[in-house]
């Protein structure tokens, strides 16, 4: 990979915090070392284990993962790392199979990059997203100070097109794990559904007892509903969750 000197420097700003998930130490190193050269903080992580542990830490402006780290295929394990993180999260694979493509798309990641890939192109499309995540975030502070709530039934959840909308139209910016969570819950409102279903519907494994993903999507997908949340999906004990309807004005 070599990093070239073609592209300009971004606006003055904070240094943005890129994770490199990736097992090829010397690939890792390269990358971090032009994204260093064009003014990012990369750090790596050479393990799925340390890659939950690095976001756990400190939360990633974005996330770059290979898909392969050793024998694990980090595909089935998106909605884990979506629920800790709404950082954009880009697959680098040496795999051209159109369906993993499309695969790793729907289950929450932002973007698919194929190996081998330039320094100029990698920095181009990080840049390119947290360019996308930056201009999201004025409409999201606008919509924080809105003191009023749609009324109840004015909310659409359009599973074809993968959107939640607010009663104004506005669109609530969940990740692919999110959307699922909302969408299982939503099929039986009033209904618990229990925390092995979910993990197995919107994780895309099993759930095991010491497991904290699936209560952490919960916990971002409250927020994300606005004031109101906490009482949109309950907590059953010994259960599981229930989805009792979208918050009120």
């Amino acid at each position: 990979m070599s990093s070239g000197t073609e592209l300009g420097a971004e606006e003055a700003g904070p240094a943005p915090n890129v994770l490199i998930v990736e097992d090829d130490e010397a690939l890792a190193e390269e990358m971090a070392l032009t994204l260093s050269d064009y003014g990012m903080r990369p750090t790596t992580a050479a393990t799925w284990e340390a890659a939950i542990a690095a976001v756990e830490a400190a939360q990633p402006d974005l996330v770059v993962l290979d898909q392969r780290l050793g024998r694990v295929d980090t595909l089935p394990r998106i909605g884990a790392l979506r629920a800790l993180t709404d950082a954009p999260v880009l697959i680098l694979t040496g795999n051209r199979a159109e369906t993993d493509r499309i695969v790793a798309l729907e289950i929450g990641a932002d973007d698919f990059l194929l190996k081998p890939i330039s320094g100029r192109e990698l920095v181009a499309r990080i840049r390119a997203h947290l360019r996308r995540v930056q201009q999201a975030r004025p409409a999201e502070k606008e919509r924080e100070k809105e003191p009023e709530q749609p009324a109840a039934g004015t909310w659409t959840l359009l599973t074809v097109e993968r959107e939640l909308r607010r009663g104004d139209g506005s669109v609530v910016p969940l990740t692919g794990a999110e959307f699922d969570l909302l969408a299982v819950l939503a099929e039986a409102p009033g209904h618990p559904v229990d925390r092995e279903t979910l993990t197995k519907r919107v994780l895309r494994r099993p759930w095991r007892p010491d497991d904290r993903a699936l209560d952490n999507l919960v916990m971002h997908l409250r927020r994300k509903l606005g004031p109101g949340g906490d009482r949109a999906i309950t907590a059953i004990r010994s259960q599981g969750y229930v989805f009792t309807g979208f918050p009120r004005g």
